[in-house]
């Protein structure tokens, strides 16, 4: 018993240990066969996707269907798979858009967008709905909201990475490709700017590989580009070359059995016929490009079977328009081929957009009766209605022009729906102009942030250097300054003086020679006249002395007035000596100026009031200046005739002369004054400023003038 006792404890464990490898073995049994199953339903899931996804050009029902049992595979079986779940979606409101759905388009590109479970895709993914509604937006004249979407992908980053994945290359080409037709179909964009957009896609050609329908749309949209920058264009030659080599390179992909799709070869059919009708692209461009055309023509018929120069296809064709050219006559057979691939889909837009345009061919030809049975196709097919505002509004156009009505009901519901879409249309445009430059605010003070940092950055390292080259040429540069002004200062006053010269001396010399030319004038009265011409004369030298830089330099320094007063009167000829008493009265003051131009100052003035007083005096005084103690006040004053108010008005101004012609009181000396206008502002230029001279006068009751300089302190 004790041998089996012990037996029994030692098998125990090891029952146990069997127990639990076998639990172990069933739990990962069943592990492997729930990561089988989970990594076959997403390789379904996968498959289904790529399946929707290839066929969205030729059977948009079909890639729906595809994309709803991918869908139906996520929700049942896999909800955590959400990069297959958002692929579906998009497959979905890819196909929606192909059929022109447009409601259901917004409703699961807003389920991308608002879907909040992250997954390794969800941005990209997120990316491809924004710019499906972006292009839906477009059919709908919503360039605005397009262009804002279209915006905030670019500003997103998401596309600038280096991922090279094909759902990376498609949202790449697919913003490309929208951002290119929102620029041609709904815009004005400028010649350079559609340029350069079409040349960074060429640039970027190379990375942007998804598949060949891909490539299909992205050959259309730059060679519509291009079409679109023939108008008007200097290089428009150029230009059609390229759009009609990317045609070209489609029609060279569906050659290809495989790859043969009749939306894309209706697509590339309508753009031809568009370029050919062109009445914007000259002659001497097509004649540039006659040989692609050539080659084109013949490969469609080879590859195709489809023979543009059949008579059956160009029947109707007014051939009297002038506009309608050999090669315009080429744009029928396109667009009309067009029309009949497009019928073969599922879109109303592309057919509505189909029918218009070679409906409005017809019409410019002068065919109505052919754009009549284009026109009326949307009558017999009403599911084109409603479905893009721009084409209807050209629809409306062309029932009322091409004589579709069968009554007046029909013309005025046909003009009001007109009117109501080009008015939608309009709104529409405002709204894009506001935004874009509301846009391009935002753009232009973002990037003069980064600028300016980058500038104060560059300054702040730049500003050291800068302030020590500052400081050592400041000072060169203020004294070259400082030179350069008084150089111009100096010729300004240079020709100033010239012309103040000619007209005080024409004017004061004038009534000189009149008398002097007098053969009855008295001798005393010929006398004073000759010391009054010598006086001007004098005066005139003086002038000249100060003006020219050669000439008589200002020299400062203390001048006690006294001094003056006896040089001035030592000098001074008092030719009235009999009847006018002329007096200085002693002074004590002393001034800051040139002493040599003070005494020409003072002589003149007291020269003027002995000519002016008959009889009486003249005195001359100097104090301290009673409202401003910092300058000295000197004062000429005589007992003559005075000047009335017209005349103190004058004083001192080379444009009116003040001097009066009056035979009992002598001839004034215009030239004088003004000399000691000048000589009073070389002193308020070089000591204190606030010299000025001035007079005060009242007729008959003698005149007073004063002028004022800066009063030398007591040492």
């Amino acid at each position: 018993m004790q041998s089996v006792t012990k037996i029994s404890v030692h098998r125990a464990p090891h029952r146990k240990i069997v127990l639990a490898i076998a639990v172990l073995l069933a739990v990962a049994g069943c592990t492997r066969h729930e990561v089988t199953v989970d990594a076959l339903l997403r390789s379904k899931v996968d498959a289904l996707n790529k399946a929707s996804f290839k066929a969205r050009f030729d059977d948009a029902r079909l890639s729906e269907r595809y994309a709803r049992r991918a869908l139906a595979y996520v929700d049942d079986s896999l909800p955590n798979y959400h990069d297959g779940r958002l692929r579906a979606w998009n497959n979905i409101a890819n196909a929606y858009l192909s059929c022109a759905v447009h409601d259901s388009v917004y409703i699961y590109a807003d389920s991308v967008l608002d879907y909040a479970a992250k997954s390794p895709n969800r941005e990209v993914e997120r990316a491809l709905a924004s710019l499906l509604k972006a292009r839906t937006l477009q059919r709908h004249c919503d360039i605005a909201g397009s262009y804002q979407l279209l915006y905030d992908i670019e500003h997103s980053g998401l596309l600038d990475g280096d991922e090279n994945g094909l759902l990376y290359n498609l949202a790449r080409s697919e913003f490309y490709i929208t951002t290119t037709t929102l620029n041609y179909h709904y815009r004005n964009k400028s010649q350079y700017q559609q340029a350069e957009l079409l040349t960074e896609m060429e640039r970027q050609r190379g990375r942007l590989r998804c598949d060949y329908g891909e490539d299909m749309s992205f050959n259309y949209a730059v060679a519509y580009g291009y079409y679109a920058l023939c108008e008007d264009s200097i290089h428009q030659a150029q230009y059609l070359a390229k759009a009609l080599d990317y045609c070209f390179d489609n029609f060279r992909i569906l050659n290809d059995k495989d790859r043969y799709n009749t939306y894309h070869l209706g697509n590339t059919y309508q753009l031809l016929g568009f370029i050919l009708w062109s009445p914007k692209i000259s002659s001497d461009s097509w004649d540039a490009n006659a040989g692609r055309l050539d080659e084109i023509c013949r490969y469609v018929r080879d590859a195709f079977g489809f023979d543009v120069t059949d008579s059956n296809l160009t029947i109707g064709q007014d051939v009297r328009n002038p506009r309608y050219t050999a090669v315009q006559s080429l744009a029928f057979p396109f667009l009309s081929e067009a029309t009949s691939l497009f019928f073969l889909h599922d879109d109303p837009y592309q057919r509505l957009g189909a029918v218009v345009s070679t409906g409005r061919y017809c019409m410019a030809h002068g065919d109505t009766a052919t754009a009549r049975l284009y026109f009326n196709e949307a009558l017999i097919d009403t599911t084109m209605l409603g479905v893009a505002p721009k084409f209807e509004a050209m629809l409306y156009e062309g029932f009322l022009t091409s004589g579709c009505a069968r009554g007046n009901d029909d013309v005025v519901r046909w003009t009001r729906k007109e009117l109501e879409l080009l008015n939608y249309i309009k709104q529409n445009e405002k709204a894009d102009f506001i935004l874009q430059q509301e846009l391009n605010r935002v753009r232009s003070n973002n990037g003069r942030f980064l600028v300016l940092a980058s500038v104060l950055l560059c300054l702040a390292l730049a500003l050291l250097v800068t302030l020590l080259l500052l400081h050592r040429r400041t000072k060169a540069l203020q004294r070259e300054t400082a030179r350069l002004q008084a150089a111009k200062q100096q010729d300004v006053e240079r020709i100033a003086n010239v012309e103040t010269c000619l007209s005080v001396l024409r004017h004061d010399i004038t009534p000189f020679i009149s008398y002097l030319q007098n053969d009855h004038l008295p001798d005393e009265l010929k006398r004073e006249v000759t010391g009054q011409l010598i006086r001007t004369f004098e005066n005139i030298k003086n002038w000249t002395n100060l003006s020219i830089p050669s000439g008589l330099q200002f020299r400062c320094s203390t001048v006690p007035m006294q001094q003056v007063f006896d040089s001035v009167g030592s000098s001074v000829n008092n030719f009235r000596g009999d009847a006018v008493t002329l007096t200085f009265q002693p002074t004590a003051v002393a001034v800051r100026g040139d002493r040599q131009l003070l005494e020409i100052l003072l002589r003149n003035l007291v020269n003027n009031a002995i000519q002016h007083t008959a009889e009486g005096s003249v005195s001359v005084g100097a104090e301290p200046y009673a409202d401003d103690p910092r300058f000295v006040c000197v004062t000429v004053s005589d007992t003559g005739s005075g000047m009335d108010e017209e005349q103190l008005e004058n004083l001192f101004r080379a444009d009116r002369p003040s001097g009066t012609q009056n035979t009992s009181q002598g001839y004034g000396t215009g030239f004088g004054l003004i000399l000691c206008r000048y000589i009073i502002k070389k002193h308020d230029d070089n000591t204190l400023r606030g010299c000025r001279i001035w007079a005060e006068s009242r007729v008959g009751d003698g005149s007073q003038f004063h002028f004022l300089v800066q009063r030398e302190e007591e040492s």
